[in-house]
């Protein structure tokens, strides 16, 4: 073979090579962008940026096949969870949904995995691997260059891919400016999706972990003042999961889910139109427990929480989890836990598909209620109606298997899944007034508040397909939660709770602080009384939901 042969027959083996690993970085991002979920934007960076594997190519002409077949099995794996959820949610797997990944343990990813598993889903994903195998095919065992022409074209190809970040960083005066250039550009794909997500998430958590270290040096709320109240005092707080409040009977939901809760709600207020600001766990409690909101997400590293704000008052702070933990994790949501003066976890299950029910709270819960301090706050933490709920419940409150009154033509998959929420509902019902008779039976000063962190869809919405969160296609299933008091005879705001023009606002969670603050007779400088629905002036605010860091997403939602 002569040297013009030798070297016409190196394109087409590069060309090939090139493509295998364009297929893996970027067939998720041509669906999204076909699909006219997104722009052609991410199409072209993965695109531009796939030329960044056939550097090691180059430098080991010799071992083409090789190298090649090690590189695709490595992007091959960390391609799969976005094109995994671009099946299940037709979205991109965003930078926020990274997070929401890493802050999830393995039985937790697990659970979700088997909850969305089909044999149509499986089936793409074979298909999906199949393809780069046929292309890795006609890759050959090695380059016919010299190694010095590998290492003159590996050169190239790196100013290439370097060049227009340098750029950047060069016109900024700034090397951070090259860092973020290459980081857009890179962030859209496997493996660095995930690599660089997995680096935010850990830069976001240090972040977290530095604030909670700080926290008992961390600057008093200003003018700070508590009205005087009854001894022992004890205020609660029960925060539900995924528990949506268009399945609660309480709120006319057409089975009868709350038949314990039902019984006393002429003791409960019961606020008709609260709403959770984000539709994940992590996100919603950053708001819910801090002075953070949509429009300032990070307040809740640099100001006090709502625990800061009660121990200034005086409090004891307790913390009952039965949310899924083989120990206190070290994740964002344990760093608010944290700052209790005790922490119970109950959960050590390996998997989150079993069953560890929400009745273990009850024992630990009297038990606080016994500690000797004159006041208390108790947060206890359900794990209430998350996935897979049939898991949520024990057998004796197996109590709706028909389709009566549910919505016509669903299939039996699509009923078995509602009546196992409904189930879930109803045992959380019961779980939440035990807890409230526990109360009740202290004869304390007392006062407690349920809500829930945000809802699920379990086919509620406009064609009854979807069933989940998915905070870029928001839902009203996915957003109105559940909220309710209860409080003791003497409770000395009784007069703001039972106040029924306060029971019909419109009310965004993120905003609770300012509730609860009001509720507690605290006072303090920045307090806001147009962000407590208790207030005489309160204003009422639209429902913003979508990822604060990004703003295009962010939307009022849809509450008809």
């Amino acid at each position: 073979m002569n040297t013009t042969n030798q070297k016409a027959s190196i394109w087409p083996h590069i060309a090939w090579t090139y493509l295998l690993f364009w297929y893996l970085t970027s067939t998720t991002q041509l669906l999204l962008s076909s699909s006219g979920i997104t722009s052609f934007e991410g199409l072209k960076d993965t695109t531009l940026t796939t030329v960044f594997w056939l550097i090691p190519i180059f430098l080991l002409p010799k071992h083409t096949k090789k190298v090649s077949a090690i590189l695709g099995i490595v992007i091959w794996l960390f391609a799969l969870p976005a094109f995994g959820y671009f099946l299940i949610y037709k979205q991109e797997l965003s930078q926020s949904l990274i997070f929401i990944i890493f802050e999830s343990n393995n039985a937790e990813s697990s659970e979700y995995l088997i909850n969305y598993f089909t044999f149509a889903i499986l089936f793409k994903f074979i298909i999906f691997s199949i393809i780069p195998i046929l292309i890795w095919k006609k890759i050959p065992h090695h380059l016919n260059i010299s190694n010095k022409k590998g290492y003159i074209s590996a050169l190239i190809t790196s100013t290439l891919f370097f060049a227009y970040p340098i750029k950047q960083g060069v016109v900024a005066g700034n090397v951070n400016a090259t860092y973020k250039s290459l980081n857009k550009h890179l962030i859209a794909a496997p493996p660095w999706q995930l690599v660089l997500g997995y680096s935010y998430y850990q830069r976001e958590l240090k972040e977290v972990e530095t604030f909670l270290t700080k926290f008992n040096q961390s600057t008093p709320l200003n003018n700070f003042a508590e009205l005087k109240k009854p001894s022992p005092t004890t205020v609660v707080i029960v925060i539900g999961e995924s528990s949506t409040r268009l399945h609660f009977g309480l709120y006319g939901y057409h089975r009868d889910t709350n038949p314990k809760l039902g019984s006393i709600k002429d003791e409960l207020s019961i606020f008709k139109n609260v709403y959770a600001s984000r539709p994940n766990t992590i996100e919603s409690l950053e708001q819910i427990l801090s002075f953070a909101d949509q429009s300032q997400p990070d307040l809740y590293k640099t100001k006090p929480t709502l625990i800061a704000m009660m121990k200034q008052a005086g409090y004891k702070t307790f913390w009952i989890s039965n949310q899924q933990t083989l120990t206190a994790r070290n994740t964002i949501l344990t760093t608010f836990a944290k700052q209790t003066d005790k922490q119970i976890w109950l959960n050590n299950a390996r998997s989150q598909n079993s069953y560890s029910f929400d009745e273990k709270v009850v024992e630990p819960f009297s038990e606080t209620l016994k500690d000797s301090a004159e006041k208390k706050l108790i947060i206890v933490h359900l794990i209430g109606t998350h996935m897979s709920y049939k898991y949520r419940y024990p057998e004796s409150f197996d109590y709706f298997k028909d389709s009566k009154n549910l919505y016509a033509g669903l299939s039996e998959d699509k009923i078995q899944k509602i009546n196992e929420y409904d189930n879930a509902v109803r045992y959380n019902d019961s779980v939440v007034y035990e807890l409230i008779q526990r109360l009740k039976s202290a004869n304390q000063h007392s006062m407690l508040t349920y809500f829930s962190d945000h809802g699920d869809d379990v086919y509620d919405s406009k064609g009854h397909e979807f069933q989940g969160r998915n905070e870029y296609s928001p839902t009203l299933p996915m957003y109105a939660v559940p909220f309710m008091t209860w409080s003791s005879k003497d409770w000395f705001t009784n007069d703001l709770l039972k106040n029924p023009e306060v029971l019909n606002r419109q009310y965004s969670n993120a905003d609770f602080i300012y509730t609860w603050s009001q509720l507690m007779g605290i006072t303090y400088q920045g307090f806001d009384h147009a962000k407590s629905i208790v207030s005489n002036k309160f204003k009422d605010y639209p429902i913003i939901v979508g990822n604060p860091y990004d703003k295009k997403s962010l939307k009022k939602l849809d509450i008809n």
